[in-house]
């Protein structure tokens, strides 16, 4: 049976939202559970999975929705919801819950960051409070206007203070990860980036090379616009500078604004820590005249990064050989419809490190995607794939009518489906971003989606998957990894990796 409740005029922040529902279907006896803002795309999902939506529902509203076995399932369900909503569930340690700033005292509550995930409308009010107290601020919100951001920052930078954001999806601050951030441990390599799943790939592949990490220190995606002028980069590469515990400093970003990428690398030039730099689409003549080391995918930042601060180096993943033998057994399973690669990305950062990988290795082969790119031809219809097509499910074309894949992965597996629904897809290669924020099961159902299909096709279809995640993570990331290798998937080390190997798999394609 199916049930939803509405709490009028009750806000409550996303990242409050992630993972109730799956705490709820966890009970047992309970086939789904929902927890949104009655926002048109939630609602939109709401209705296909068969709840019907009062016709009062605003924005502004919260809503319960519910499947289960009984009505004292139903019951439980919605009570284990608000309770975490309405902090009920703390646990023994007593954590404390505040309605307001104004509720702490910094003389007895030992705080020095405020993570704040309210209305754009209302974060750069409660940022500047924040500040203003002393703290450093992490902001989740997105909608804040550039000159909002560009005063926050700078009342923060007269303080002293850090502004990682807004919309900044990825930190780590002593230890605590923050948003979608991974748990990864403790280590002598400091990050700053605008890319937070950037900055969270580089950060898991140095733990997953042996070290760790002292920070990440988001930036928010519009820091290195010339209105904002790189304000939190520079800043956190002081923070970084100062600290003992870090020894190598890595910069992570897309391209932005040549001026204020030449103010970056200056200021790195005077740091006496090393510093790495990966501005992904850049090539080396950015780099001219500075002392920054250079690097161009994300596994080469982390390998680099780790190579400084331990004095040997290190490789992860395939080698040239291996590749090779992979592709000259995947090839002979196809069959002579079977022409594309088709990629199922969550992170945008992810996607872009694939196109430009695919622009340098695959030349003449033609490109597709969802994202308006110097990379690939747009797709008329982000619903519709053509040819080798790489996807960017993040992207707000798709968020639009879902949540975000990384919090649900409705979205994805429907794609998927989608995708091995067309006899030309030969090869099909997914990220899977693991972390205390993001879904507690984000691999299990593409596990079984990829054996079944391998089974039904007798092997005729290629899927490559890497996961983005610390060993420390919830979602059990090893596990993970084993799940999808025994489903038939070939799980490889990176997503700079996956790109390659399925690189090789759309040349083989292109001259069979």
């Amino acid at each position: 049976m199916k049930k939803i409740q509405l709490k009028k005029n009750r806000y409550v922040d996303s990242v409050s939202l992630m993972g109730i529902g799956d705490k709820v279907t966890a009970l047992g006896g309970i086939e789904n559970s929902e927890v949104a803002m009655c926002t048109p795309a939630n609602i939109e999902v709401l209705v296909e999975l068969g709840y019907t939506i009062p016709e009062d529902a605003t924005p502004n509203d919260l809503i319960l929705a519910c499947t289960a076995d009984t009505e004292e399932k139903l019951a439980e369900a919605f009570q284990l919801m608000m309770d975490i909503i309405d902090h009920k569930n703390v646990g023994e340690e007593g954590a404390n819950v505040y309605k307001s700033l104004s509720e702490i005292d910094l003389r007895e509550d030992g705080y020095d960051l405020a993570q704040i995930s309210l209305p754009g409308e209302y974060a750069a009010a409660e940022a500047k409070r924040a500040l203003a107290m002393g703290l450093d601020v992490f902001i989740f919100s997105d909608n804040v206007s550039l000159e909002e951001e560009l005063e926050v920052k700078q009342f923060g930078a007269e303080r002293g203070r850090l502004v990682m954001g807004p919309d900044c999806g990825v930190g780590l601050i002593k230890g605590v990860a923050l948003a979608a951030g991974s748990i990864v441990r403790p280590g002598p390599v400091g990050i700053v980036a605008a890319s937070g799943s950037g900055a969270q790939e580089v950060a898991c592949l140095v733990e997953k090379c042996g070290l760790g990490v002292s920070s990440i220190i988001g930036t928010g995606g519009h820091d290195l616009l010339p209105q904002i002028g790189g304000i939190t980069m520079l800043a956190g590469m002081k923070r970084l500078e100062a600290d003992p515990d870090t020894q190598v400093i890595v910069l992570v970003s897309k391209l932005a604004d040549l001026t204020v990428m030449a103010k970056i690398l200056n200021e790195a030039d005077n740091l006496r820590k090393p510093v790495v730099a990966m501005f992904l689409g850049s090539d080396e003549s950015l780099f001219a005249g500075h002392k920054v080391h250079a690097t161009f995918t994300l596994q080469d930042a982390a390998t680099k990064a780790v190579e400084l601060a331990t004095g040997k180096a290190t490789t992860l993943g395939f080698t040239d050989k291996e590749i090779e033998e992979i592709v000259a057994r995947e090839i002979k399973k196809y069959g002579p419809e079977q022409k594309y690669v088709r990629g199922l990305f969550s992170g945008g950062t992810f996607t872009e490190e694939g196109m430009i990988y695919y622009t340098q290795n695959n030349k003449g082969v033609k490109l597709y995607s969802n994202l308006k790119t110097k990379y690939a031809e747009q797709i008329p219809d982000h619903d519709v794939s053509v040819g080798h097509c790489i996807l960017d499910l993040g992207a707000e074309d798709f968020t639009a009518e879902a949540p975000h894949p990384i919090f649900d992965p409705a979205l994805k597996l429907k794609r998927l489906k989608k995708e091995l629904a067309d006899p030309s897809v030969a090869v099909v290669t997914m990220d899977f971003i693991a972390g205390p924020g993001v879904h507690l099961d984000p691999v299990r159902p593409f596990a079984e989606a990829c054996k079944a299909i391998l089974e039904e096709r007798k092997g005729a279809i290629t899927f490559i998957a890497n996961i983005c995640g610390s060993l420390e993570d919830p979602q059990d990331v090893p596990a993970c990894e084993n799940m999808l290798r025994d489903a038939g998937v070939i799980v490889t080390a990176s997503n700079y990796q996956s790109t390659k190997l399925a690189s090789a798999l759309m040349n083989a394609l292109e001259n069979r």
